[in-house]
């Protein structure tokens, strides 16, 4: 995050006073309401106390959020587990920069054969088991909606999976609990992506090859696998950051906006000047609105 830092310090922001960070073990995700997910609520308690600490301090102006990645999927969270009166006086905006609204088929093979994510001379077989323990990842399953019933999405000698199969998929890989913790914790939060009833802008990489069906053979999940590539950020697929497009299009007093950097991957959106600028521009505006409306008053 040192470069989005540096570059809203550069427009006035101060660390400590109008600029606040909320870092967050991504291994841990949430889970449906009724179930125990103590780190992950935990968090969303502490965030919605810093939300409400930094608007007090600056005279009560409702805040900009900023999230990468997996923090657009908390603070949605957040707001659809807040009332809307509260929303509308704590939060200005919502920017989500590269969230995978609609996980990714990199999960599928971060559970079935591992991920590095390009990490040099490491076998991915030895981060499997990790990454099968990590809350998050099981959250990040394509989710069925924007995917789809007919797109394959992992397909092996015996079955072809498509996002409607996971339980299927899990079921093959012989993960301890996976199929129950995915079927009773994770699907009820996916299953609808309720809109927030707060502006949002997406801030999405486009145009780098994403992964998005992985052919298995007579080796099994222990062999990585042959791979055919489609557009998205390089982690998330296109149809997953575009997913809430579609959900919310029709939804009254939600305004929802996307701004796509063409070959900037899902982390170098921190980093890559075009999107910083993108992103500070998008900032910029925002705070001359409510500057603008105050004056009005």
């Amino acid at each position: 995050m040192a470069a989005l830092v540096q570059s809203l310090e550069k427009i006035g922001y101060v660390d400590g006073k109008t600029l606040f960070g909320a870092p967050y073990d991504f291994r841990y995700g949430l889970a449906a309401e009724g179930h125990p997910s103590d780190v992950g609520s935990k968090f969303l308690k502490d965030l919605k106390t810093l939300i409400e600490s930094s608007s007090a301090s600056n005279g009560g102006k409702p805040v900009i959020l900023v999230t990468h990645s997996l923090g657009g999927l908390f603070v949605l969270q957040l707001l659809n587990r807040s009332q809307p009166s509260w929303r509308q006086n704590y939060i200005k905006h919502f920017i989500a920069l590269s969230t995978p609204w609609g996980g990714a088929v990199e999960e599928m093979l971060a559970f079935a054969s591992g991920t590095t994510l390009g990490v040099p001379l490491v076998d991915p077989l030895l981060v499997r088991d990790e990454e099968r323990s990590s809350e998050s990842n099981l959250w990040l399953m394509p989710n069925p909606k924007p995917f789809g019933p007919k797109k394959p999405l992992v397909i092996t000698p015996n079955a072809t999976y498509t996002a409607y199969d996971i339980l299927q998929f899990l079921d093959e890989l012989g993960i301890p609990n996976a199929k129950q913790r995915y079927e009773t914790r994770v699907l009820p939060l996916v299953d609808q992506l309720e809109p927030p009833g707060v502006p949002v802008t997406c801030v999405i990489g486009t145009g780098v090859e994403t992964k998005e069906t992985l052919f298995y053979g007579k080796d099994g999940f222990d062999k990585q696998p042959e791979i055919v590539y489609g557009d998205g950020d390089g982690t998330v697929n296109m149809v997953s950051l575009l997913a809430v497009e579609s959900e919310w299009k029709e939804t009254k007093n939600q305004t929802l906006k996307f701004i796509r950097v063409p070959g900037v991957t899902h982390t170098d959106i921190l980093t890559e000047s075009a999107a910083l600028d993108e992103i500070i521009g998008l900032i910029d505006s925002i705070n001359s609105q409510l500057v603008d409306s105050l004056a009005s008053m």
